[in-house]
């Protein structure tokens, strides 16, 4: 019966190409659009994380409720004592941030690396693909220096290689022999290509300074409540034995917590949601067609009754065919989305998701092929009963057009409202991202991101100590570089803004008068810059002056402050000639020489105090450098290598950026986002107006008599006209009437996305319904139009 239904079925698709087409190339796009943008979400927010058990791992922060620092890094001191003092854990681990530079096999290159305890690899569950991990031994700093290499650095650099395991390579001028090929899970925790063990020297360590990540696995059965208990309680006793450290305690965050922010897990959320409103208005629309059609098959299917069969039978005919138009549709739209997968897969900006790449597994295809035949039946169900549902007298007489009854034109016309208000609520969405995105283009950086190019340096160590040659190297490479032709300025600094350097935040203290009250203290954003980088970056200085190469005396202390932090430590007054110090080292006075005008550093949608030291007083082992050109930055390139290798050839030059780059990656997910929506929003706006489109044209054709008729009887056209339109416009602004009150009870979810725009803007609201009025309108005009035309002789005589 299946078989004769489908034969059945295809030869009425046949027999209607034009309808049969509409249907599945509407199924077919959003069939794409739900596979595509659930095979990211399933990637990012459902499938399990690539270790053993992954529910029982957790990130052991540290916070600080004063400062209101609720997620911060771990101290070494601090993970010691949390090791040896927990008893809900099986075992906790460390991570801690490095650069590697590969010397002695072929070009230099820069590596971005890990040291890690080696407890790490049992505490996430997985094991070296060759070779093997770490040994309690090397983590001691007697322990010879060992490596692992990541799964993608050794396919892309060595090869595949197997025999790397066990031979000696050159990292940061050590020589350290490779023990295993670590996998590619282990990437995810920092995108890391190197890991070496995590030495710890407790003598050399302050308890204050937080520089790595713990991570640790929950003994089974424990529950994240009962860590937390024990993990404050273990921070109380913790705080009574240093004092430096009572104010602050420990948060347990979950593995994928970590992972995914909330603003990327509301963001698949929305998406989601509306590629799931273009698929209910594909049905709404599509399930619209098929009552249309069912009306003029109403002769047909009595003949079919007339001879014997049952309803359930023609029921399932409708059904198959409703069934075999969404199945032909989903398999079209299946293919296109592992297209578009594979698109997204190159070109998402990297870090943008917490994943390497998006694949289109198991869960995925199950997923398309049961939303496919979940739409089928949703949309083919109510046709399917109406259609079964006949009236042989009527519909068996020669002279009979189909007519339609009045639930089904109530049915239709709920279809078409529903698709505009569906519609209404994307296109709010879609506004009020894209005037976000506007909003975050149109901030004021602080700086001139033109023309600057970028790259990182991490010169070895042992070779350029921090307090000794590190400085050195880098005055003699800007001495060298602002000497080159086309180079206007170069400077050197811990972290560039919206780049992957060293963010970094510390709580500090004024000394003397303040407008805060007596003994707060306020965490602070620090760079290290070279004397000349507000200079390179366009930065105004609003008072006193730069570094200068005479600020090397480390006794004393200069540091300048952005107008913010000035703001905030001391108000209106003159910050220049005051002083603070840093919580963590509380006998280190600083005093200010200058104020710098508010930068962006780390976002678009926010302002950092920030505070900046002289590179004379610290430098950290990878530092970025800042060129400013007179032309194409990009042209300067090989000249800034050149300078590079002329002083040390063994140097590798890495995260070569201009400023512009940085500044449009860190708005690629608010870009995608009002992209995306943008797009599945014209996508419901099109099937949404085509369903208004549908409607009325099917009306004028079933009651070509009646208006003939009238026209007949002496009505004028314009008259006509007017009745079709209203018609049609009634409809349309109950649809969007429902989605705009509807956007207003749900545009909270959007809140955490948006910056610059409130959820409910007025002008987005009125923008959105006069465009849908138009559209609604432009829609009702054609078949209006062809209504008005009608010849009352030809429309007595077509009946």
């Amino acid at each position: 019966m299946l078989i004769k239904n489908l034969r059945y079925g295809f030869r009425m698709m046949r027999s209607t190409p034009v309808f049969t087409a509409a249907v599945i190339l509407t199924m077919a796009l959003a069939i794409a659009a739900n596979t595509t943008i659930f095979s990211v979400l399933n990637a990012v927010l459902l499938r399990p994380l690539p270790f053993h058990e992954p529910e029982r791992l957790v990130q052991v922060a540290e916070k600080n409720d004063k400062l209101k620092l609720p997620n911060f890094g771990a101290s070494v001191l601090n993970f010691l004592s949390w090791r040896e003092e927990t008893r809900t854990f099986e075992e906790l681990a460390a991570i801690g941030f490095s650069t590697f530079t590969l010397t002695g096999a072929g070009e230099p290159e820069q590596f971005t690396g890990n040291r890690i305890s080696p407890a790490l690899t049992h505490v996430v569950g997985i094991t070296p693909i060759l070779g093997r991990a770490f040994t309690a031994e090397e983590e001691k700093p007697t322990g010879a220096p060992v490596a692992m290499i990541g799964e993608g650095a050794w396919r892309r650099r060595f090869g595949a290689d197997p025999a790397i395991v066990g031979r000696t390579i050159t990292l940061n001028g050590v020589p350290t022999t490779v023990v295993g090929i670590a996998p590619a899970s282990l990437n995810l925790f920092s995108g890391s290509d190197i890991y070496t063990p995590l030495t710890i020297n407790p003598g050399t360590e302050v308890r204050l300074n937080h520089v790595i990540i713990v991570v640790g696995r929950l003994k089974p059965g424990i529950s994240l409540d009962q860590a937390q208990a024990e993990m404050d309680t273990i921070a109380a006793h913790v705080g009574q034995q240093y004092p430096e450290v009572r104010d602050w305690g420990i948060h347990l965050i979950t593995l994928f917590d970590t992972f995914v922010s909330p603003q990327l897990k509301t963001g698949l959320i929305v998406l989601m949601c509306s590629v799931l409103f273009v698929l209910l208005i594909a049905c709404a629309n599509i399930a619209n067609l098929l009552l249309a059609r069912a009306v003029a098959r109403q002769k047909e299917i009595a003949v079919r009754t007339a001879m014997g069969a049952a309803r359930a039978q023609v029921f399932r005919q409708l059904l198959t065919e409703s069934l075999a138009l969404s199945i032909m549709g989903g398999a079209i739209g299946i293919f296109v989305s592992l297209l578009a997968m594979a698109a997204i897969n190159r070109l998402l900006p990297p870090n943008l998701l917490p994943v390497p790449r998006v694949p289109v597994d198991q869960s995925v295809l199950l997923f398309a092929m049961g939303l496919t035949v979940a739409a089928g039946v949703f949309f083919g169900i109510a046709p399917a009963l109406h259609a079964s549902k006949v009236n042989l007298n009527d519909a068996l007489k020669e002279t009979a057009r189909g007519t339609e009854s009045g639930g089904r034109a109530r049915l239709r016309n709920g279809l078409a409202a529903s698709e505009l208000a569906l519609a209404t609520m994307l296109l709010i969405g879609a506004g009020l991202l894209i005037q976000t995105l506007l909003n975050l283009q149109r901030v004021q950086l602080g700086f001139e991101s033109r023309g600057i190019i970028t790259f990182q340096l991490a010169p070895p160590a042992a070779k350029y100590p921090l307090d000794g040659k590190a400085p050195l190297f880098y005055r003699a490479l800007i001495d060298s570089l602002q000497s080159s032709p086309g180079v206007r300025n170069a400077a050197v600094c811990s972290g560039i803004p919206f780049g992957n350097g060293n963010y970094t935040q510390t709580p500090i203290k004024p000394l003397g008068a303040s407008v805060l009250a007596p003994g707060t203290v306020v965490p602070i954003d620090w760079r290290i810059v070279s004397p000349g980088y507000f200079k390179a970056m366009r930065v105004p200085l609003l008072a006193g002056r730069d570094f200068t190469d005479a600020d090397d005396n480390k006794s004393f202390s200069v540091t300048i402050v952005s107008e913010a932090t000035a703001k905030k430590l001391w108000g209106d007054a003159d910050a220049v000639g005051r002083s603070f110090y840093r919580v963590a080292d509380p006998k280190k006075a600083f005093t200010v020489i200058g104020v710098a005008g508010d930068i962006r550093n780390t976002a678009l949608n926010q302002e950092s105090p920030t505070v900046y030291y002289p590179m004379a007083w610290h430098v950290w082992p990878l530092m970025d450098v800042v060129v400013r050109t007179e032309g194409a930055p990009e042209t300067l390139l090989p000249t800034i290598r050149q300078r590079v290798h002329e002083l040390d050839g063994e140097l590798a030059l890495a995260n070569i950026r201009t400023m512009d780059e940085w500044i449009a990656n860190s708005a690629a997910q608010p870009r995608l986002n009002a992209m995306l929506l943008a797009t599945f929003a014209l996508l419901a706006l099109l099937i949404a107006a085509l369903g208004i489109y549908g409607i009325l044209s099917y009306s004028v054709n079933q009651r070509t008599r009646d208006i003939g008729v009238r026209m007949a009887l002496g009505a004028q056209r314009s008259r006509v006209l007017r009745l079709i339109v209203v018609e049609g416009m009634k409809l349309a602004m109950l649809g969007i009437g429902i989605g705009l009150l509807a956007s207003i009870a749900i545009g909270r979810v959007l809140s955490s996305l948006l910056y610059g725009v409130s959820v409910h803007e007025p002008r987005i609201f009125v923008a959105v319904s006069l465009l849908l009025t138009a559209i609604a309108a432009a829609a009702c005009a054609i078949p209006a139009h062809r209504a008005s035309r009608i010849e009352p002789i030809a429309a007595l005589r077509h009946e």
